[in-house]
This record gives C-alpha cells, sequence and structure tokens, in this order.
C-alpha cells in the first residue's frame, strides 16, 4: 500500500522529522511507500464499576410529652396622669412698624440755546479790470474782492436741572397679636400595674433513638471490549517525486471577532474544534495553513498586523490541544486577497466587506 504525503519543501516540510526524503529540491512533492501495518482483534474484560458498600438508614425513634410553655412572660403597665395647666397670653408683634419713603420729583426751568447749524462762509468775487494791466488778456488783469457770508444760527428751548429727585418719608404702625398658650402648672405622673403571664400546653415529639446505617454490598459491573493489537509494524519502502497538488483557496471557517480583537470566543473555538481538529487528529501527517483576511476598510498595517494576530490565535490553540506545532503555520494576508471588488476607494456594503474579513484554512 503507498501512502502519499504532499510537502511544500522549505514552507511546510516539518525540520527535523525522521525519515523524510533526503536533499528535497525546492517547490516539489514528494509521496512515501509504506508497507501496512498488520493487527489482530483480542477481547479484553474492563471494570465499568468497581464494587462498593452502600449505607441503608434506619428510621429514628420518637415519643410524645406535654410541656408548659410561657407565650407572653409577666409585664407591667405604666399608666399616665396627665399634666395640669393654666392659660396665659402673650403679645407677639406680627409686622414690626416701618419708615415708607416717597419720591419728590425732580426741578427744571425753561431756557434757550443758541445752535449754529451752517458756518461762516466767504467766496472771491471778480471786478472790473486792472486800468494799469500791461496784459491784453482781460482774466490776467481782473481785480478780485472776498465777500464774507455770515453764520446761520437757530435758538432750542431746553430744560434746565434745578433740583434732584429727594425722598420723604412716612412712619407706618406695625401690626401685632394677642396669642393664649398654656403653662404647666403640674408636671405628669405614672402609676404601674402588673399584667399577669400567659401560658399554653404544648405535645412535643422527642428524640428517644437517633438514626443509624447499616451496609450493604453492590457488586461490580464489566463489559467486554474488542480491540485492535499491532502485530506487525509496516514500513518504509521508497520515496517518489508526485504531482503538487496545493490548494488555491482555503475552507473557510465561519468564525467571527469582536471589531479591532484577535480573541477567540467560545462559538468560534466549538468551530475549529468541528471543522479542523476533528480532521487534523484523523489525519496526522497533514500539514495545516492558518490564513487570516481582513477587509480593506483601516490602513494596511493595521490589518496586516490585525490578520497576523487572529491567525496566531487559532494556531495556539490547536497547539494547546495537542496538535504538533511543526504542522501548523499561521498567514496574515491583511487586506491583499479580497474575494470581491472591495478593496480601497471602492464603496461596498457590510455584506460585501463582510465576505472578506474570514480566516481560512489549507491542508497539504
Amino acid at each position: 500500500m503507498a501512502l502519499a504525503v504532499s510537502f511544500m519543501v522549505l514552507a511546510y516540510v516539518s525540520k527535523g522529522q525522521d525519515g523524510l526524503p533526503e536533499n528535497p529540491e525546492p517547490g516539489k512533492c514528494y509521496a512515501k511507500c509504506v508497507a501496512p501495518d498488520e493487527y489482530k482483534e483480542e477481547t479484553e474484560r474492563v471494570m465499568l464499576k468497581p464494587a462498593y458498600t452502600t449505607l441503608e438508614v434506619i428510621p429514628a425513634e420518637y415519643k410524645e410529652v406535654t410541656e408548659t410553655v410561657v407565650i407572653k412572660p409577666e409585664t407591667k403597665k405604666y399608666i399616665l396622669e396627665p399634666a395640669e395647666y393654666k392659660t396665659v397670653y402673650d403679645t407677639i408683634w406680627i409686622k414690626d412698624p416701618y419708615n415708607k419713603l416717597s419720591v419728590v420729583p425732580e426741578e427744571f426751568s425753561n431756557d434757550v440755546q443758541t445752535v449754529e447749524i451752517k458756518s461762516k462762509t466767504g467766496r472771491w468775487v471778480a471786478g472790473e479790470k486792472d486800468p494799469d494791466c500791461p496784459s491784453i488778456d482781460p482774466d490776467d488783469c481782473r481785480v478780485l474782492h472776498f465777500v464774507e457770508i455770515p453764520a446761520v444760527t437757530r435758538d432750542v428751548s431746553i430744560k434746565k436741572k434745578v433740583k434732584d429727585q429727594t425722598t420723604s418719608s412716612k412712619k407706618v404702625e406695625g401690626k401685632y397679636q394677642v396669642v393664649a398658650r398654656e403653662e404647666i402648672v403640674k408636671e405628669p405622673t405614672y402609676r404601674t400595674e402588673v399584667i399577669p403571664a400567659q401560658t399554653k400546653e404544648i405535645v412535643k415529639t422527642v428524640l428517644v433513638k437517633d438514626e443509624t446505617t447499616r451496609e450493604v454490598t453492590v457488586d461490580a459491573i464489566y463489559t467486554d471490549v474488542t480491540k485492535r493489537v499491532l502485530v506487525k509494524q509496516g514500513g518504509l519502502t521508497v520515496w517518489r517525486e508526485v504531482p503538487c497538488t496545493i490548494p488555491s483557496n482555503g475552507t473557510v471557517l465561519p468564525i467571527n471577532y469582536e471589531v479591532g480583537s484577535a480573541e477567540l470566543t467560545r462559538s468560534s473555538l466549538r468551530i475549529i474544534d468541528t471543522k479542523l481538529l476533528t480532521r487534523m487528529q484523523e489525519e496526522p501527517n497533514s500539514i495545516v495553513e492558518i490564513g487570516s483576511h481582513t477587509d480593506a476598510r483601516g490602513s494596511a498595517e493595521a490589518n496586516q498586523s490585525l490578520s497576523e494576530r487572529r491567525a496566531k490565535s487559532v494556531v495556539e490553540y490547536l497547539i494547546s490541544k495537542g496538535i504538533d506545532k511543526e504542522r501548523l503555520l499561521a498567514v496574515g494576508y491583511g487586506e491583499t486577497k479580497p474575494l470581491n471588488e472591495c478593496v480601497d476607494g471602492v464603496q461596498c456594503s457590510d455584506s460585501k466587506h463582510a465576505a472578506n474579513r474570514r480566516t481560512e484554512f489549507k491542508v497539504f
């Protein structure tokens, strides 16, 4: 019987593993031809449950007795003798007297203020030509006169303050009320009365003999188990080169992470157990790549780091379950291998981005 085991040399071959081909060429795959192991079946009697002893309880014994019980002890009652009072009257001011202030208005007198509404001005007026001017141009020898235009004023009626506002005061009487109150003439006192105790007859069940036990033996339980016992170990014959069949796409593990986290949830661990751990235990010669991917949102550096941490968390969990670390490879692809068109700069729905956030495994 030939058992074919494929290796990607320099990437997936377990270093230091016994029985690998010497000097393998990079990129080639090899098959290991071995003779099958020989087994025989044997039956073994297995004790499922050993013999043991149980304890049987023997009930307790009782008797009834009558007892007088005080249900309310003797007490004392204190009776109040009320105080005695007399009525006295007090005068209480309910509103104090005060000085009420009134405002005396300010006083003004009439006056007139003259306001200049247009300032004084002047202008030059041309007269006759100077008879002694030698120029033939009449404008050169013109005589100019300065005429003054007086300012324009206006009288405005105004008020002048004679006296500011002042106040005057008037006495306002307060209010008072006569109040009647009670004044103690004699303090209250107490007298004592005895209240007898109350009793009741109670029938009690009293323990005469406590519970005891006795031992009862229960036989052991056995079953017959059929097992395969190795009679002859199979052996290695030869390594030979075979065509490589390396999966281009991995099988998606439908596990979910919290945003920005690489921690595996309980449901994710159950999925890994069901879809991957069981298969690796059933195929002990297999080598598995754990590849984690992100969507294109966020920076490429952050996505690369997150994908590497998520792939590593799956590998570390499988190692904790007994899988040899040499059979596992954690690879973070970041946002470099989307399953659709949702790359940087492309608007996509949340469901399309979710398709790219995945963790896959490839079995070699």
